[in-house]
């Protein structure tokens, strides 16, 4: 059940018949005139309400050499657009395949001022995907028109910033990650219509909710700078908040706008402050945000006629980007277990029950094999459950068994299940057969929280010990012990909760203590954060922890007290070091996050307790999943 990476641009007539002021945002009217030729492409530019005159309109083709590699220009000449902002592009192109992941730019031109005027701080774009056949060539759909303005160059910085070099020419790939950009062109499309250019209330698939308040906020920041006439304020003003500490001050937009989504902590209420008084995009946030992330919120599955959902436990993203999703019950009447599973534009691939079987009874952990298969943990009965990557159960009506319950669970290069008991650890092969007899016990193991697998596919576990005391254990993939009798410790490591590797070998633990923290320890067993972990930037009762492909550490956070819920995502550097501001970026007020993932596009998916998944927009490095392939072919917490 895999779904198409690319998206295709929806049929709209040829013919432009008037103009929407609304303020909504710039629409069109269209007629339906019938096919065009292969190579022609119309559209629109605007700043804000205001056509953009003598624009120069260029196509892209993303690169496939390297991540911020120049793409390449489709256009000999660039395209200018005329006194209405209207451009037209005939037979002046061929995309180089048909994957080709293509992108519209405007720069410079006129938004309405004096005759003459030129702004050159002025660069739009909008995504448009990739190519099929028409009329013989290779090219976009002929039929579809497009509108470029602040909206839709919100929308696509933010989903391809990962891809991005700063600026608009440069956006890319590498040869082996060539999924993970063509999934976030695709999410475009959960943001803004690209041919009205306005952004969604709702994402096409009908189970997510846009932030669409926050995309024209945005929208209307950029307007400040884009319906000027490009010296000095607005746009110096938009161009210094936008600065990152120690970066570069952008020359135009797209550059603005791609620093802010890269730094979405920075300078966020003076930021706010630079929208115009009279924005043109509606609706907007009536006060400045926490952060300027961009979240996409889903539902996985339907609610029962008494209003109950499921209990989600753990998340996991699978070699196509798509999320597994592991439910512990799917009502408080019924305690059917089932799995969800989001496309990677969020769509729901497992219907609206999820898919159900194997053995599956209270879904409590999940990780993805090198193969594509999932595998589950049940917190009421002792057995695996494994599931291919269509959904269909593959371990019988009983699942595999295990010796007692549990929920930690992990899989390593060669496709094996590592399974942790209180004082034990089990191995399984990949099709449930116990490799481990009576299970391999020293290293200093407790009861076991949770499991991770380095890249030299040693196996780590975090639990706990006795009273507020907390170990970390590791033992070889033969199952021997590195980690001595009582494993590796921290004076401060009093609720060991989830464990996570980075490329490097070091180990990443986070505390869900008194005094929430992560714990750093390098390959030896060397504690590499202070005796108290990492803490700051708002985090508290740590849940989740994921590793991205810079190195990044992404951990879930919640407070709650008797008046609020503070939710959040805390961002840390590889040397522990609070890169997400002084309260993390915050997620919706409704349950606590349980998990979280990092996808090969770079964005982070975090799994509510309840029947929500957020996704955090293009806000990671992106990483190599499953993880476990990661394993395998030496390349986890990288890049792929």
């Amino acid at each position: 059940m895999r779904h198409s990476a690319g998206f295709q641009i929806r049929l709209r007539g040829a013919i432009v018949a008037a103009l929407c002021f609304a303020m909504a945002g710039c629409g069109v009217n269209v007629s339906s005139s019938g096919s065009v030729a292969g190579g022609q492409l119309r559209g629109m530019v605007h700043g804000g309400q205001q056509p953009v005159s003598g624009a120069s309109i260029q196509l892209y083709a993303a690169a496939t050499s390297g991540y911020g590699a120049s793409a390449t220009p489709l256009l000999t000449s660039t395209v200018t657009s005329d006194s209405t902002g209207s451009f037209t592009i005939t037979g002046d192109y061929t995309c180089p395949s048909s994957t080709s992941q293509v992108y519209i730019v405007a720069t410079g031109g006129n938004p309405g001022l004096t005759p003459g005027t030129n702004n050159a701080a002025l660069a739009l774009m909008a995504a448009l995907g990739p190519c099929s056949l028409h009329g013989g060539q290779l090219t976009l759909d002929p039929n579809s028109f497009l509108t470029v303005n602040e909206v839709t160059t919100v929308a696509s910085v933010y989903a391809l910033a990962p891809f991005m070099g700063g600026d608009a020419a440069h956006v890319g790939t590498s040869s082996t990650n060539a999924l993970g950009l063509a999934n976030s062109f695709a999410l475009v499309n959960n943001l803004v219509n690209t041919s009205t250019g306005m952004a969604l209330a709702a994402t096409p698939a009908g189970n997510g909710v846009v932030p669409q308040g926050t995309i024209n906020t945005l929208g209307n920041i950029l307007a400040s700078c884009v319906n000027s006439a490009g010296v000095g304020s607005p746009c110096s003003a938009l161009f210094g908040t936008a600065t990152p500490v120690g970066g570069t001050t952008p020359t135009n937009t797209v550059q603005a706008i791609y620093d802010i989504a890269r730094n979405p902590a920075n300078n966020v209420n003076a930021l706010y402050a630079l929208a115009s008084g009279t924005p043109p995009f509606q609706p907007t946030l009536g006060s400045a945000p926490n952060d300027w992330t961009v979240q996409l919120t889903y539902t996985t599955v339907q609610f029962d006629a008494n209003g109950n959902g499921p209990t989600q436990k753990a998340i996991a993203i699978d070699g196509s980007g798509d999320a597994w999703i592991a439910n512990e019950y799917t009502t408080s009447i019924n305690l059917n277990s089932s799995v969800a599973v989001l496309s990677s534009n969020g769509s729901i691939l497992s219907g609206t029950a999820g898919y159900t079987g194997g053995g599956l009874t209270s879904a409590n952990s999940i990780a993805i094999d090198p193969l594509g298969a999932a595998w589950l943990t049940n917190s009421l009965n002792p057995q695996l459950s494994k599931f291919s990557s269509s959904g269909s159960p593959l371990s019988g009506s009983t699942g595999f068994p295990l010796k007692t319950t549990t929920s930690a669970l992990a899989i390593d290069g060669s496709g094996n299940v590592w399974c942790g008991f209180a004082g034990s650890l089990a191995k399984f092969d990949n099709s449930g057969n116990l490799l481990s007899g009576s299970g391999y016990t020293g290293g200093g193991i407790g009861g076991v929280e949770s499991i991770s697998i380095d890249p030299s596919e040693n196996v780590w576990l975090a639990s706990n010990t006795g009273s507020f005391t907390s170990s970390v254990s590791n033992f070889t993939n033969s199952g021997s012990p590195l980690s001595g009798s009582t494993g590796y410790t921290a004076s401060g490591m009093t609720a060991a909760w989830s464990i996570a590797n980075d490329n490097a070998g070091d180990t990443w633990v986070t505390n869900n203590g008194s005094t929430g923290s992560v714990y750093e320890f390098a390959n030896d067993g060397t504690l590499l954060s202070v005796p108290s972990g990492y803490t700051g930037g708002g985090l508290a009762n740590p849940l989740g922890i994921a590793i991205d492909g810079a190195g990044n550490a992404w951990v879930t956070s919640d407070v709650a007290t008797s008046t609020a819920i503070y939710n959040s995502v805390v961002k840390l550097g590889g040397d522990g070091s609070v890169l997400s501001g002084g309260s993390g970026f915050a997620l919706p007020p409704t349950t606590y996050p349980v998990g979280d993932a990092v996808d090969g596009s770079g964005n982070v998916w975090v799994v509510m307790a309840a029947n929500n998944v957020i996704e955090m927009v293009g806000v990671a490095t992106p990483v190599v999943t499953p993880l476990s392939l990661g394993v395998k072919n030496n390349t986890l917490g990288t890049r792929p």
